[in-house]
């Protein structure tokens, strides 16, 4: 075997990491991170609070989120794929940062991870963990859904109609459309885990029963469907078990406190509590009990569709050490 010089071995091991070396993490240029201040009503209802993110082709602003949404934001997770510590669910910070020229603001995700990584020391690890699920399945008289066909472009509104207002709300996984309107609201969600259009309308209560919001969404997959359950509506991650590959016609109904939890699943500042909420990884030791409770089980079950209580295999993202306070500015 030919002796190699020290230089020479060096050399060797710089070409052999270089691809290493080349792959540096994404970071933000600059960032700033410090305690959100309490929150103040009268600001949350003149729109002038600090909450929500807030993104552009240079600068991301995130306000009054939970250290726990900023690492589900960071490592593309769902609230249950997520091991935390609880008091993480109730650290909320503000962050302002500078996007690098050149890099996309699809890749605030990786950035942030890398700022969690250098300013609070996060340390990690995946784990596979039997956890209690729901499937969802095709019930024994088939699916009462139809198939979406391409969508027709909107009639003209009908003389003298007040023009649509149209909202939007950034977030990392793309803007969220809202057109508020006549017909009630439709919402246009960025591709991801819960594609398609959603337009949402109030249906009065009768008698004892409360006033519900009836939801219908075209274009939905199974998935995107099985998705948008586990966002609080039920008490457990749901799992398209389902085979079907096409996408439907879904309509559903769910009172008022059921919005509420999925509100508070959903959106980065409001305090969690009840239902899927924030839940950090599920309960493995969980009894597995039918679903009930929810207004939303005989929608599910107009569909031609249920949910089977089993026990599955999910990786998990187990947070081993975080500091409660980052490094200094």
């Amino acid at each position: 075997m030919p002796h190699k010089s020290l230089p020479g071995i060096v050399f060797s091991l710089l070409l052999a990491t270089s691809p290493l070396l080349a792959q540096a993490p994404l970071a933000f240029e600059v960032a700033t991170v410090k305690p959100s201040a309490p929150l103040d009503p009268a600001a949350i209802k003149g729109g002038t609070a600090h909450i929500g993110t807030r993104i552009d082709a240079s600068r991301v602003d995130i306000g009054t989120a939970s250290l726990f949404r900023l690492i589900c934001t960071a490592y593309r997770l769902k609230p249950y794929q997520v091991s935390a510590p609880d008091w993480l669910k109730n650290a909320y910070f503000d962050v302002q940062a500078k996007i690098p020229a050149g890099v996309s603001a699809d890749q605030v995700p990786e950035m942030l991870r890398t700022l969690l990584i250098e300013r609070f020391g996060i340390k990690t690890h995946i784990d596979a963990k039997d956890q209690s699920v729901y499937a969802l399945v095709v019930a024994p008289g088939g699916i009462k859904m139809k198939e979406s066909a391409p969508e027709p472009p909107p009639p003209p509104p009908p003389a003298g109609t007040p023009a649509p207002r149209e909202l939007s709300a950034p977030t990392v996984q793309g803007d969220v459309k809202l057109t508020v309107g006549p017909q009630g609201i439709s919402i246009e969600m960025p591709d991801g885990e819960i594609s398609g259009k959603i337009r949402a309308t109030p249906k009065p209560g009768t008698g004892s029963q409360p006033m519900r919001l009836h939801l219908e969404s075209s274009g939905t997959t199974m998935k995107s469907f099985a998705d948008m359950l586990s966002v609080g509506v039920v008490d457990r991650p749901v799992v398209d078990k389902t085979g079907l590959t096409g996408a439907y016609e879904v309509a559903v109904d769910i009172t008022e406190d059921d919005a509420m939890k999925v509100a508070r699943a959903s959106v980065l500042w409001l305090p969690t509590g009840g239902g899927g909420g924030d839940g950090g990884g599920g309960n493995p030791g969980a009894n597995l009990a039918a679903p009930s409770g929810t207004s939303i089980m005989a929608s599910i079950e107009s569909l031609g569709l249920k949910l089977e209580p089993r026990k599955l295999p999910l990786d998990l993202l187990v947070i081993d050490h975080i500091e409660k306070t980052p490094t200094a500015n």
